[in-house]
């Protein structure tokens, strides 16, 4: 069983492709940081109805929410591969790891992780973030005194982390070297020239595919 699952960006207009590297059976895609509870559901049985063939999404506020059947031109359908990236944007989107400029680590010139504040889980940075790959989403590594790797999320971040207190974490880490920064998403626009495996489309740009909007999603076939 193939599984696959990541941040992407929205990109607001049209069509959008996130290639997996195969054609998922299921798909769930969730907007976060929103207290709105969008949630699109797929799966290839709904593709063979006539109603709701682009999945069902759920959608309100606090405990209020409202579900609607998709069409199939206007939710997700399976998408096959094939089609050659004419120029990169976030209509195509591929896993960072297949992605040059996002090869290795997102850390630049960035040392040192220094702790501002155990309880409220801040700190900085000795150098500024590349905020346009990473910043919240990102992952940070860091290797304390006891020579113990610490693994936290950003969760929110003033300018680029590198004054007292601008970066927070998931979880408070300790001081110490920085030996790893990921990217902010999994998921990125394809280099222009390559083809586009195959993955899913998200023809909705209501729900799941709202212009610089995060969105989570599972997948597997």
């Amino acid at each position: 069983m193939n599984k696959a699952n990541g941040l992407y960006i929205g990109l607001g207009t049209g069509t959008m492709r996130v290639g997996l590297g195969f054609v998922p059976r299921k798909v769930k895609i969730v907007q976060i940081g929103t207290a709105n509870l969008v949630t699109l559901c797929w799966n290839q049985g709904m593709a063979r109805s006539a109603t709701g063939a682009g999945g069902i999404i759920r959608a309100g506020v606090s405990n209020t929410p409202g579900f609607a059947l998709l069409a199939a031109n206007a939710g997700v359908r399976a998408y096959f591969g094939g089609d050659a990236v004419a120029s990169s944007t976030l209509a195509n989107q591929v896993s960072v790891s297949i992605v040059p400029s996002y090869a290795g680590t997102r850390q630049g010139t960035i040392k040192e992780w220094a702790l501002g504040s155990s309880a409220n889980r801040t700190g900085s940075f000795d150098a500024g973030l590349d905020t346009d790959k990473s910043g919240v989403g990102s992952l940070v590594e860091v290797r304390a005194a006891d020579q113990k790797i610490h693994k936290a999320y950003i969760v929110a971040l003033t300018n680029d982390g590198d004054a007292a207190n601008e970066v927070t974490l998931d979880r408070s880490v300790p001081p110490g070297v920085v030996t790893f920064i990921g990217a902010k998403v999994d998921y990125v626009a394809a280099p222009a020239g390559i083809n586009m495996s195959a993955g899913f489309e998200v023809l909705d740009t209501t729900y799941a595919n709202v212009a610089s909007t995060v969105f989570s999603f599972d997948a597997e076939d």
